[in-house]
């Protein structure tokens, strides 16, 4: 056999045992990494249907549908799709899911774990929590994987759990994962106002058609209320007391309250109630250990984090 011939398949023998060197390598290092036990939750989607009167949800839909944790839904500000995190063995990222298509696309594809996903009102930028720092990171869309620190100029480094952030005039307003307190800072004058302590793990909100948040905050009778910030005054001002153990709600785009207690969907009106009213019990979709959600901002889809029924 020629010389020639011999090297060259030598030589192909020793390039195909590296690459499959490679392969094994990566699939162990893959394997080396710690893994996350995530708890297996699905995002349902309403169809949902309001007057002055009645308040009906519908048509339900099973949007992620597989067997994983898919959590923490928010509507972009047109209503066409939502992003949220997902999780596989060894960290979540930033999906999105489609509601004329049904599809569901990776966001982000980074080494780091991101959740709290929040798109800003022009559906351009997304912020979220990363455990690049334990702070909030945003990034344009199409460069979301080399995001930039939310905080960096005021130095903040207190590890965040959840966050609204008001776009328009800077006000950032987080709860803090290890103090369990709310504080707001602006991102344009780094102005930084401790809020409340003994705050419940929970995402704040903006009140819809409003500048104020929304929080919740345990009182020293033990009791928890959603209460309102105005970043302006400072001012703190009662809402309604949470009747449950499950801390977490959302606002419609008309300014009525949803909260999810024993499987059970509630809603209250601040302006023509005293009292939370029961919409419908979950258990009724075939939908069990229902907990976060969320509302379109054309107000005709709900989105609920839960399970289905065994």
């Amino acid at each position: 056999m020629p010389t020639r011939i011999k090297f060259v398949r030598c030589l192909t023998l020793l390039v195909f045992a590296i690459l499959c060197y490679q392969t094994y390598a990566a699939e162990q290092a893959k394997d080396a990494r710690p893994k996350v036990s995530f708890p297996h939750t699905d995002i349902f989607l309403f169809e949902l249907s309001q007057n002055n009167s009645s308040f009906t949800v519908k048509n339900p839909k099973n949007a992620t549908n597989r067997q994983g944790y898919d959590n923490q839904p928010f509507f972009t500000k047109d209503s066409q799709s939502f992003v949220f995190s997902r999780a596989d063995d060894y960290q979540t990222d930033v999906y999105e899911y489609f509601l004329d298509t049904g599809d569901v696309r990776a966001i982000t594809q980074s080494d780091a774990t991101e959740f709290s996903p929040t798109p800003s009102p022009d559906n351009s930028k997304i912020a979220f929590v990363s455990d690049r720092n334990g702070g909030v990171w945003f990034g344009d869309r199409d460069s979301i994987n080399t995001p930039k620190w939310t905080l960096k100029h005021s130095d903040n480094r207190e590890p965040i759990g959840y966050f609204a952030w008001d776009h328009d005039k800077g006000n950032f307003f987080y709860w803090s994962r290890y103090g369990f307190s709310m504080a707001l800072v602006n991102t344009n004058t780094n102005d930084y106002h401790f809020v409340a302590g003994n705050t419940p793990p929970s995402t704040p909100h903006i009140i819809p058609g409003t500048d104020q948040f929304s929080f919740v905050h345990r009182q020293m009778n033990d009791q928890v209320w959603i209460k309102a910030l105005d970043p302006n005054t400072k001012a703190i001002r009662p809402i309604v007391p949470v009747m449950g153990t499950n801390n977490n709600y959302t606002w419609s785009p008309d300014g009525q309250i949803l909260m999810i207690q024993n499987n059970v969907l509630f809603r209250f009106d601040p302006r023509k109630s005293e009292q939370w009213d029961k919409v419908v019990e979950l258990k009724d979709f075939n939908i069990v250990n229902a907990n976060r959600l969320a509302v379109s901002p054309n107000g005709k889809y709900l989105a609920v984090v839960g399970r289905v029924a065994k």
